[in-house]
């Protein structure tokens, strides 16, 4: 995306927002909603068209040929929409009609043997479960064998075996080289499988960087476990400036957690306070941010 403005009616759903996605990279678009996620993907696959700007896919632009850029992408969506009086083979083989496949029917077949539909092929589709009627969503979206894929929110409403299932299936068409575009609100999916993360706000990119970096962005922070008296303990680190606040031990011990720009120097003083006030220390290890608390304190930086 190259600088794409999306307006409604005087609305901006999008503002002057740029990102790539490369072949054989997951990237996961993350915002509240109304940040303007299913805009953008719905721009990429060719749905809707920027008031400003350009998308290129394969390096095809949007505004001067939408057709082909059409036909590079695969879009599935949250609530698949398909023709429930048609059995699934008859389903599959019309849009690989549709998109010029050869041989559309044996290309059905290794969608369904693929996604683990093949025993249901002749089935009606209106008589599929939710987890298999998304599954028939990415076959479609995947019959012309795309080299993008748009996936907004796809996992929503499936039970955790088949949302397993269906991250697992994502991460193998990332090593066949798709290009992935993830748009969800399920952080702990992202953060799994997603190689890069952006975030919207407000129509307006925010954030952009590997997921790795963005969960190590900010202060780091360290817990110390301890057996003794919590209050005391806390004390001690309050005397050389350290503002500890109270973390859930485990094994009967107590814990407390801190922050700091510079935890050579920090830490150094923290142990020394803690065996001066006869504190038995435990361990004091380094927290790993998770891609949830990270996008959180992006959002309350934007809103600031």
């Amino acid at each position: 995306m190259r600088g794409v403005t999306r307006r409604f009616d005087g609305l901006i759903a999008l503002d002057d927002v740029s990102f790539t996605v490369q072949p054989g990279e997951i990237v996961a678009l993350l915002g509240p909603n109304g940040a303007g996620k299913t805009t953008a993907s719905r721009i990429i696959g060719g749905i809707l068209t920027p008031s400003e700007g350009d998308v290129l896919v394969d390096d095809v632009s949007l505004r001067n040929d939408p057709n082909t850029v059409r036909s590079r992408c695969g879009f599935v969506t949250d609530q698949p929409s398909l023709y429930e009086r048609m059995p699934l083979r008859a389903y599959l083989t019309f849009f690989g009609r549709l998109y010029d496949v050869h041989e559309p029917a044996r290309r059905a077949a290794e969608l369904a043997k693929l996604l683990g539909l093949d025993d249901v092929l002749d089935r009606r589709l209106g008589t599929f479960s939710r987890g298999m009627r998304q599954k028939v969503a990415i076959a479609r979206a995947l019959v012309h064998d795309p080299p993008v894929l748009l996936l907004d929110e796809p996992a929503t409403a499936l039970d955790p075996e088949m949302a397993q299932t269906l991250r697992s299936f994502i991460v193998s068409l990332r090593a066949r080289h798709r290009a992935i575009l993830l748009t969800t609100h399920d952080l702990d999916e992202a953060q799994r499988i997603a190689d890069r993360v952006v975030v919207l706000f407000r129509g307006r990119v925010v954030r952009i960087g590997a997921t790795g970096e963005i969960r190590s962005a900010g202060k780091p922070q360290y817990t110390v476990t301890f057996a003794g008296d919590g209050a005391l303990a806390r004390t001690a680190l309050s005397r050389v400036g350290i503002d500890a606040q109270p973390a859930s031990g485990s094994d009967g011990l107590s814990a407390l957690r801190f922050t700091t720009d510079d935890p050579v120097r920090t830490n150094g003083q923290a142990l020394r306070a803690l065996i001066d006030a006869n504190v038995q220390v435990v361990t004091l290890s380094v927290d790993e941010r998770s891609l949830e608390d990270a996008y959180m304190q992006i959002l309350q930086e934007a809103r600031a």
